[in-house]
């Protein structure tokens, strides 16, 4: 038996003989495939519909951390519509792709089915203020960026890697896509096995995909500016243009 398996059960032997337990999932690297070295062993425990309490922590066992979830079904059930709310898949493709360690009651099938409703569901577009908001926002981060270099105050890669960080997610968001990770963004937009792995679907915009990557790259100081800056131009113009001599927006007060 593999290592990382054995370690498991050693987990698992805390869990399988409470009554208030009726099911284990587990998931991650070690069942998608391509575990590192720094993978962890992610396992949902699924608790009685009764109980109203929820753990998460972690355990070393055997050189592996194993980080877990306990949770009643409600529980991961609101999981799901908060991922969905806030554009993530991650609870949904846990159960997806997860592996079932034992189902006493059936019901991490039902989540499972649950979990592929929510992961097709599409994602409201953006209304006309939200979506101005939103381009006035980038011409405020590339503005910001601009002060930054040209200030030298020491921070302006700090501002640049963040500022593409929050580009690349506004941009999925103009897309309708799912939120990506800062620190997997690079393998989302190169790696196949990454596509496969979590379920996602290819980034449809091939010159911004090229432009972003090179970004990423580029270590002249000028240079930077002026890539930033023709990325942030041509999500604008995918996106009905932007020019801030005149910009407004009215909208009702909140109250």
């Amino acid at each position: 038996m593999e290592e990382w398996k054995i370690a498991l059960e050693e987990f698992l032997k805390d869990w399988t003989s409470r009554n208030d337990v009726v099911g284990a999932l587990v998931c991650g690297s070690y069942i998608t495939g391509h575990p590192s070295k720094r993978s962890d062993i992610d396992v949902h425990i699924i608790l009685a519909e009764d109980v109203d309490w929820r753990e998460r922590g972690n355990r070393s066992i055997n050189g592996f951390l194993i980080e877990y979830f306990a949770n009643p079904p409600k529980q991961i059930q609101k999981y799901f519509q908060e991922d969905f709310q806030n554009h993530r898949t991650m609870s949904m493709i846990q159960f997806i792709t997860g592996k079932i360690l034992f189902d006493n009651t059936g019901i991490i099938s039902d989540l499972r089915i649950e979990a592929e409703k929510w992961l097709n569901k599409k994602y409201d577009e953006l209304n006309k203020t939200a979506l101005e908001i939103k381009k006035y926002s980038l011409w405020d981060s590339l503005d910001n960026l601009k002060d930054c270099f040209e200030q030298d105050k020491g921070d302006s890669h700090f501002v640049y890697y963040n500022s593409l960080a929050n580009l690349f997610s506004e941009y999925c968001r103009f897309l309708n896509l799912e939120s990506i990770p800062y620190y997997q963004i690079r393998s989302y937009l190169v790696d196949p096995i990454y596509i496969k792995k979590y379920v996602k679907k290819a980034f449809p915009d091939s010159i911004f995909k090229e432009m972003f990557l090179k970004a990423l790259q580029e270590a002249d100081e000028q240079k930077m500016m002026e890539i930033y800056e023709e990325l942030v131009n041509h999500v604008f113009n995918q996106v009905g243009g932007f020019e801030i001599d005149g910009w407004k927006i009215k909208s009702p007060v909140e109250v």
